[in-house]
């Protein structure tokens, strides 16, 4: 019944893999759960043993999410062997040598690289190695108590236990993946340079835009002072268009309750600046659990609700464990791969979930999808023309989650962890990908890398310095540092 629907919600978290979140969940398969499973991950020294965790910041730090990590994470090595504890990101300093971990010839992951990876991202990113104690973080997943938000709207509604992101790689190449069905063969966070600036290939919101399709960004103005999605489609080059559509997040809430959501709407947690709340590792998950929880109740109780999906994503899996082998994929388009990627294969499993009036409770979805399907679905459903590329053109549609003929009339609730941010985490903090962002923008206004903010505070006044001018979004001109 995916036709009855009229208005499309999607939320986009960060991070975290479908073992990490939804891997207990007691009524999906046992081929796609880790629920009543002993696994051990090897690293120097030691294992990690995969293991439910009480801790909600859990892995503490941040696993390596960029493609040479994720090479580790599937094979199980580094290649070479200098690689260990070198930076995964161009971006940074002291940058990995090829071939980035990639094994000599085609190969299934093993999955089993994932503490590995861990210990020497832990090496480059505190400046030492850690104790068998920090290492155990790693392998810290959450069940259907500690997680209740997630796994509630998993169980009322459709899960999809073989969704995969798009490529094996950090944030951006896979959220342009999402809008655009291609990332144009980049594999790394290289955010304002490649992305704001120059990505400039027909999207999402083009189309929509140019078919007169009603649509909205909503993001916490204050916090991010630009949404993460223009920054991401080359936003830069498309000024007029992001001052027609993007709104606060009291906006949605306003808009839900007044039963006026356009037909698109694209909402954002918090990602760059804190306060977080995208479930990105280490922050604490409750603030992301607490966050989707508001943006369901404001969809449910909406007199739209009866015409309604909201689309529950995430970009990437982060570093997080994972024990299903992605497969092949379509290649998207001729761009050349940079690092060696072909972009023949798919990322890491991650959370899916589609929530709907037209959803039967329980219902889980085992065929292979991947991010593009919303893109695919969204394309077919507003009449918005032909694929962009040939990976959303591959791609299945969502229509397995819509498989009710009448509404339901229940409107099961959740019900949020208790969550008081302890005092360290309640100053604002920066998201790593928020550091790169930092160091991008820097090369865009001429300013070396090394050189760019490194607390919230500045990082903010710095984009409003950047990309505003009194207060309006403006273009500025490319230096080279």
């Amino acid at each position: 019944m995916v036709e009855r629907i009229r208005h499309w919600v999607v939320a986009m978290f960060e991070n975290r893999s479908f073992d990490s979140l939804l891997g207990h969940l007691p009524h999906i398969g046992a081929a796609d759960g880790i629920r009543d499973r002993e696994i051990a991950l090897p690293y120097p020294g030691g294992s990690v043993r995969v293991r439910p965790t009480q801790k909600f910041t859990d892995p503490d730090p941040d696993p390596g999410e960029a493609w040479p990590n994720v090479n580790v994470q599937m094979y199980g090595h580094h290649r070479p062997e200098s690689n260990a504890g070198k930076a995964a990101y161009s971006i940074m300093p002291n940058f990995m040598s090829e071939p980035y971990n990639q094994p000599d010839q085609p190969a299934v992951p093993t999955m089993d690289g994932f503490a590995t990876d861990y210990f020497a991202n832990f090496v480059w990113w505190v400046g030492r190695k850690p104790t068998d104690a920090e290492m155990q973080a790693i392998g810290g997943m959450f069940t259907p108590q500690t997680a209740p938000v997630l796994n509630t709207l998993a169980r009322e509604y459709a899960v999809f236990t073989r969704w995969f992101s798009e490529a094996p790689t950090c944030t951006f190449p896979n959220r342009s993946f999402y809008h655009t069905g291609t990332s144009l063969g980049r594999i790394d966070n290289e955010a304002i340079v490649n992305y704001a600036w120059q990505n400039d290939t027909p999207n999402l919101f083009d189309l929509l835009t140019d078919k007169g399709i009603a649509w909205k960004a909503y993001f916490d103005r204050a916090t991010q002072i630009v949404p993460d999605c223009a920054i991401n489609l080359s936003g830069l080059h498309h000024v007029r268009m992001w001052h027609q559509h993007v709104a606060d997040w009291s906006d949605f809430y306003a808009d839900a309750a007044a039963g006026a959501l356009p037909a698109y709407s694209w909402i954002e947690p918090n990602l760059l600046f804190g306060p977080l709340c995208d479930y990105h590792p280490p922050t604490d998950i409750r603030a992301g659990e607490r966050w989707l929880a508001s943006v369901y109740d404001a969809v449910v109780r909406s007199p739209q609700w009866e015409s309604t999906a909201l689309v529950v994503l995430f970009d990437e899996h982060g570093g997080c464990y994972d024990h299903v082998p992605p497969p092949s994929a379509p290649v998207p388009d001729d761009s050349p791969g940079q690092l060696g990627f072909a972009f023949d294969r798919f990322g890491v499993r991650i959370p899916a979930i589609v929530i709907s009036p037209y959803t039967e409770k329980g219902t889980v979805v085992t065929d292979t999808f991947h991010t593009t399907s919303v893109l695919r679905t969204l394309r077919e459903h507003f009449d918005l023309g032909p694929a962009l590329t040939r990976r959303d053109a591959a791609a299945p549609g969502l229509a397995p989650a819509f498989n009710r003929r009448e509404p339901r009339t229940d409107r099961p609730a959740v019900t949020p962890p208790t969550y008081v941010p302890p005092a360290r985490d309640a100053r604002p903090g920066m998201s790593q990908l928020g550091e790169a962002a930092m160091r991008n923008a820097a090369r865009l206004a001429g300013v070396h890398p090394d050189d760019a903010p490194t607390s919230p505070g500045e990082g903010q006044s710095f984009l409003k310095k950047t990309l505003f001018d009194n207060g309006r979004l403006r273009i500025p001109s490319f230096r080279s540092s």
